[in-house]
C-alpha cells in the first residue's frame, strides 16, 4: 500500500510544477506580447551617442504638455523634433514642420503653421548653419532660407527656429512640461 500512496503524491508532485511553469509561461508569454514597459516620466530622446557636430531627427511626443502652444496630440504627427550636439557639446533641439514624414523648412513661428517641402533639411557644422540642402521640385526657394545652430534666423523674412523646452540628463535630451 505505500507504494501507491508514494506514487500519488509524486503524481500530485508533478501536476503542481506542470501547473506553476505553465503559469510562468503564461505571465511571461502576456508580459511580452503587452510589449516594453512605458517609463515613467517626460519624453526623452536618447542623446548619449551623439557626438560634437552630430544631429538626430526624433518624433513629436503625443503628450500635448511638452508641445507647442495651441497644438493637441493629434498635432504631433505634423512635427519633427531636430535634436544637434554642436562643436562645442552643448544639446539643442527644436520643433520642425513636417511634410510626408520629411521635416520641411519653418514658415511661422509656430511650427503647426506648416512648412515648405524640403529633401535634405539639416544643420551643416562646417558652415555653422541648418538650411534645406536640397530642394523638393519647384521649391527651390526653399533652399533662401537658413538659421545659425541656435536657431537664430540668418535669412531676411525667416522666423527663428522655435527650441524645445528640455534639458540633457543622464544621456537623454528630456523634454519639460510648457503646460
Amino acid at each position: 500500500m505505500p507504494l501507491i500512496d508514494e506514487r500519488r503524491l509524486i503524481s500530485a508532485a508533478l501536476r503542481a510544477m506542470l501547473t506553476v511553469a505553465a503559469l510562468a509561461a503564461l505571465l511571461l508569454a502576456w508580459r511580452y506580447a503587452s510589449g516594453p514597459a512605458r517609463p515613467d516620466g517626460p519624453p526623452s530622446v536618447r542623446v548619449i551617442k551623439l557626438l560634437p557636430g552630430t544631429f538626430v531627427w526624433a518624433d513629436a511626443p503625443a503628450d500635448a504638455r511638452y508641445l507647442p502652444a495651441g497644438l493637441r496630440p493629434q498635432d504631433a504627427a505634423r512635427l519633427k523634433l531636430l535634436v544637434l550636439r554642436d562643436e562645442d557639446g552643448i544639446v539643442r533641439a527644436f520643433w520642425l514642420p513636417q511634410q510626408d514624414g520629411q521635416p520641411g523648412v519653418p514658415t511661422d513661428a509656430s511650427p503647426a503653421g506648416g512648412g515648405i517641402a524640403c529633401r535634405d533639411f539639416a544643420p551643416d557644422f562646417h558652415a555653422a548653419d541648418i538650411a534645406c540642402r536640397q530642394a523638393a521640385p519647384g521649391f527651390d526657394f526653399a533652399l533662401r532660407h537658413r538659421w545659425s545652430l541656435s536657431g537664430k534666423a540668418l535669412s531676411a523674412g525667416s522666423p527663428d527656429l522655435q527650441p524645445v523646452a528640455g534639458h540633457e540628463a543622464d544621456g537623454d535630451w528630456v523634454l519639460q512640461a510648457v503646460r
